[in-house]
């Protein structure tokens, strides 16, 4: 696969823009009650971690687009679970 050429200045941006996004999603997640998700929401955070996962891997992979676009998913859906959750 043939990454798009960035300097390493922006890569260091988007990896960093993206770490950023990861965290603030392991910060939503972490004020989810578990116990409280009906089916179709546990649903909606294993996907949500399963992205976490995946941008994480991109991240150590030096694939900052694949880990700033799973970064960005897993963070809309964890922001709207909590908000359907309130």
């Amino acid at each position: 696969m043939l990454a798009p050429l960035v300097s390493s200045e922006d890569e260091r941006r988007i990896q960093g823009d993206a770490q950023r996004r990861i965290d603030g999603t392991e910060r939503l997640v972490r004020q989810i009650d578990q116990r409280r998700l009906v089916d179709e929401q546990q649903q909606s955070l294993l996907t949500i971690q399963s992205f976490l996962t995946k941008a994480k891997e991109a991240l150590t992979e030096k694939d900052m687009q694949r880990a700033m676009t799973l970064a960005d998913k897993a963070y809309l859906l964890a922001n709207e679970l909590v908000r359907t959750l309130r």
